[in-house]
């Protein structure tokens, strides 16, 4: 491993988030996503990276998303090459660790992935060769959907997604629940787009 690469964090104050890391760190966006058929409702997720001027810098290094709960979802870590990436993967299986989702390339970053759970059940990205921008670049827009996660690879699987049955289904409607109960953007509306795209 190389270094880390960049973090996910799901909020329920989406919004107000991207507005604080953007306005107090000097980030900038380099992707919105939205959900399909909600792109007048704004962004749900950002892929933001540092402001270095007219250096080149990652494409994200703090990814947001708009969720039901407050939490981390993962943290992603540079290796070499893809053959570091493909042999470190073989590692963790003869380990007994258990593959979450990949190999395969992402389309917002670029980024060639593997994603792992760690023995205490979180989410860990092993990547490469992802895009670099400076500040001229403007922030795309594309719909969120779990086939449009990748360019290449294994179809998103439902530990990935977060679907996958028994206590992680409770506890994720449990948050539903509790999400549709206070102050914050996960309104029913926002929640039916969230799961239109962890079963497509």
């Amino acid at each position: 491993m190389q270094r880390l690469g960049h973090v996910v964090w799901q909020t329920t104050k989406y919004r107000e988030s991207l507005d604080w890391y953007l306005g107090h760190l000097g980030l900038i966006v380099s992707d919105f996503l939205y959900y399909p058929r909600q792109r007048e409702r704004g962004p749900v997720m950002s892929f933001i990276r540092c402001d270095r001027g007219g250096t080149p810098a990652d494409h994200h290094t703090l990814a947001l998303t708009l969720g039901p709960a407050n939490r981390y979802v993962h943290s992603a870590y540079q290796v070499a090459d893809l053959d570091a990436l493909a042999a470190g993967g073989e590692y963790l299986r003869e380990l007994g660790y258990d593959r979450s989702w990949g190999i395969g390339r992402h389309i917002q970053g670029s980024q060639i992935f593997d994603y792992w759970r760690d023995p205490d059940g979180f989410l860990v990205e092993y990547f490469r060769d992802g895009d670099l921008f400076d500040h001229t670049l403007d922030p795309g827009w594309a719909p969120m959907t779990a086939s449009g996660l990748a360019q290449w690879g294994p179809p998103a699987t439902r530990d990935f997604l977060g679907v996958k049955p028994g206590s992680q289904a409770l506890r994720e409607l449990r948050a539903i629940v509790n999400a549709l109960r206070q102050d914050n953007e996960c309104d029913f509306e926002r929640l039916r787009g969230l799961l239109k795209v962890a079963t497509s």
